[in-house]
């Protein structure tokens, strides 16, 4: 009797996971994705402004915000820079370049988002736009009308590169990359607040379950949006954070997992954690964060000071504006 053609078929089933290093490389050309936050930076994906820097000339100073606001014809916020002083452009884009060849030096391979808009004022923060977890990326939903529309140019972006998308955030829910983060292989972070909600988180957890990657979820305080505002691992076992806008209880769980915690300095602009580990030891950092830097020099950690004066200004830092695709594992 002849065997049917499906049974016969089924004794040469697949047996690999998905995530198996040979078989990510064998379907999607790499192994995509990080299993941690300060392995080896392989490709990472930036984005120099361009066209949108045309809005920036049209926004107005308003002093009960201290921003530059650009609104629509109804009133409503569609874009904003920090401060009084427009952009300086010329400035900005050398920041930027410079940012992308400090990359370069350290070994990154450094990649272009595709299909920006000239709408997209914030597009250079490429760091929301997607969570890059172990053997790919969950695509986010930005919590702003102004972003919205960043996820597709996003999805097509990582399309284009071959990247495995193994999840998007939809629904009613919101999550954005600057408040994620992979602590180890097996477990990963998640900062709450006005752009990350419950909705989102909970979605985030049960994508998180399909690999076994447990969610440690932590309340961003409400002059803050993102955790990496605060806290940015920067080497094996070590963590650069700032401690009086982070719960007691999860500084002490760091401590219990044997992390070495970092202090910011207080005397130095906010958000000096906003750093960004090229590998092990090595950071990306502000340079008018003069006593962090001390102080990470006198840990044995080096540094690489930017300067981010223009870069800034749209809202965000170092970490905010680069996204690791590949990492290696440690």
């Amino acid at each position: 009797m002849q065997i049917p053609t499906q049974e016969y078929l089924g004794t040469s089933l697949l047996k690999e996971s998905f995530s198996e290093p040979n078989t990510l490389k064998t379907v999607w050309g790499e192994k995509w994705g990080a299993s941690n936050y300060i392995g080896q930076i392989r490709k990472v994906l930036v984005h120099r402004p361009g066209k949108e820097l045309e809005l920036f000339r049209k926004m107005q100073y308003e002093k009960n915000v201290d921003a530059q606001v650009l609104r629509d014809g109804s009133g409503k916020i569609t874009s904003y820079l920090q401060g009084e002083e427009p952009v300086n452009e010329e400035l900005l884009h050398y920041q930027h370049d410079q940012l992308r060849e400090t990359l370069e030096r350290c070994g990154a391979e450094v990649i272009d988002v595709d299909f920006a808009a000239p709408s997209h004022t914030k597009t250079m923060y490429t760091r929301d736009i997607g969570l890059v977890v172990p053997s790919g990326v969950i695509l986010t939903r930005l919590a702003l009308p102004m972003r919205q529309g960043e996820e597709k140019a996003a999805y097509q972006t990582f399309a284009k590169l071959g990247m495995p998308v193994l999840a998007m955030i939809q629904g009613e829910g919101f999550i954005e990359g600057g408040s994620f983060a992979m602590l180890d292989e097996k477990t990963a972070i998640i900062g709450r607040s006005i752009r990350v909600n419950q909705t989102g988180i909970d979605q985030l957890r049960q994508i998180l379950s399909w690999q076994n990657i447990d969610l440690i979820v932590i309340d961003v305080p409400n002059d803050r949006i993102h955790l990496d505002e605060m806290y940015v691992m920067i080497d094996y076992k070590t963590a650069l954070v700032e401690p009086g806008r982070l719960p007691y209880w999860f500084l002490e769980e760091l401590r219990s997992r044997g992390i070495k915690l970092i202090y910011t300095d207080p005397s130095d602009p906010e958000r000096a954690a906003n750093c960004l580990a090229v590998s092990p030891g090595r950071v990306l950092i502000a340079s008018d964060a003069h006593k962090t830097i001390e102080n990470l020099k006198n840990h044995g950690i080096k540094v690489f000071p930017i300067d981010l004066s223009e870069i800034r200004k749209l809202g965000g830092g170092i970490h905010c504006s680069t996204l690791p695709l590949i990492r290696e594992d440690i």
